[in-house]
């Protein structure tokens, strides 16, 4: 079954008259008179007589002739009525800069800016030539990941913006609507060239139904030469929108690497085995034989109070910063130590006994202050 073939009419000419882009000359004028006579507000009292005179009379004076009605189906294909231009007076669509060029494209962006709770979007339709493409596709991108995730509204519109602005880029109708309506622009201002350029360009993007009255279009542009144009990446443009999440899993990916390498680094150092020394203020030194993780040494001064801590309750020391290490000695409750290290974490303290001997008590076990009495011959205190 044939499909019925589409009537770009959207300021409804073609209804007004009863007709149809198929009829001839002769049908679109008999139909006219026949209309115009019997709506003539000398011969119809009816109150819409005066309107309905008036319309037919404009859509008879589009139709009547080849040339104008052509321009009217072309421009009915880009445009519906609310936005319908005024045929006698298209101006040329320029670039970013305000210049007419012949090899703008058009590129449809949307921009989301984050605002706390709420968010601000701008859906945008720009011609623009291809350094300009590539600065704006560039701008856009960069704002939407600044600034497009800043608000609980924004984050799902800016990753749904951030997608459509790689798929959408470059929208069919977007170009169709740009080429057809500079085609005509130019035809206006009689620069045909760029007239019948414009006009090819849009053959790119027109389906067979539209391309029949494009190719008749370009027919009655007569023996013109076309411009040269330059070539698009559309692809680039695209796929340049990659550049910022690219930089940004990589600045995550070596943040990442270079914590888990100083992981690795703290815990291989956590678990050499070493020697800690103490020094006394004399210059004694004295070494532990514990195997212990990396400590914070304190100095020792036997005559500072500070550093004397006591055991809260009967606990355990232990060879090593960590409960899997032998048990050094069971400490009794009120036990008097000095502390001498503690681990990275302070989960651990490392302390020294009337002996002058080091094990590692949990911080938790220990409150400062002196809890037994200090013997006279101890080696963690002096008068």
């Amino acid at each position: 079954m044939a499909t019925k073939p589409r009537t770009y009419d959207s300021l409804e000419y073609y209804k007004i008259l009863n007709v149809s882009p198929q009829s001839s000359e002769d049908e679109i004028r008999q139909n006219y008179r026949e209309l115009a006579k019997f709506w003539h507000p000398d011969h119809n009292d009816n109150p819409e007589a005066v309107d309905m005179f008036q319309k037919i009379s404009v859509a008879y004076d589009v139709l009547k002739d080849e040339k104008s009605r052509l321009r009217y189906v072309l421009l009915s294909m880009i445009y519906g009525k609310t936005d319908f231009p005024d045929m006698n007076a298209l101006c040329i669509l320029r670039n970013m800069r305000g210049q007419e060029d012949i090899n703008i494209r058009a590129l449809h962006l949307t921009e989301v800016t984050g605002k706390g709770l709420w968010h601000n979007k701008i859906d945008k339709i720009y011609y623009c030539s291809p350094v300009e493409a590539s600065g704006v596709v560039r701008k856009i991108t960069k704002h939407n990941w600044c600034y497009g995730f800043l608000g609980l509204s924004a984050i799902f519109v800016n990753i749904t913006a951030l997608f459509k602005n790689i798929v959408s880029l470059y929208r069919t109708k977007d170009n169709f609507t740009l080429f057809i309506h500079n085609a005509l622009a130019y035809e206006s201002e009689g620069k045909m060239a760029e007239a019948l350029t414009s006009a090819l360009m849009a053959k790119e993007f027109a389906s067979m139904e539209q391309l029949s009255y494009l190719n008749k279009y370009i027919q009655n542009l007569g023996d013109v030469t076309p411009l040269s144009i330059k070539k698009w990446n559309i692809g680039k443009l695209k796929r340049n929108q990659m550049t910022y999440p690219i930089i940004l899993l990589c600045v995550l990916g070596v943040a990442s690497g270079l914590a888990y390498m100083k992981k690795v680094d703290e815990e291989k150092q956590n678990k050499v085995s070493v020697k800690e020394v103490v020094v006394f203020n004399n210059g004694q030194k004295v070494f532990s034989d514990v195997a212990v993780a990396k400590i914070f040494d304190i100095p020792v001064d036997i005559y500072d109070k500070s550093k004397l801590y006591h055991t809260t309750a009967e606990t355990q020391a232990m060879h090593g910063a960590d409960k899997s290490f032998d048990v050094f000695a069971t400490v009794a409750s009120g036990t008097t130590v000095r502390l001498t290290g503690y681990t990275g974490d302070k989960k651990w303290y490392r302390v020294m006994f009337d002996s002058g001997e080091m094990a590692f008590i949990e911080a938790n076990k220990l409150k400062q202050g002196i809890g037994n009495e200090i013997p006279l011959w101890s080696k963690i205190y002096k008068e």
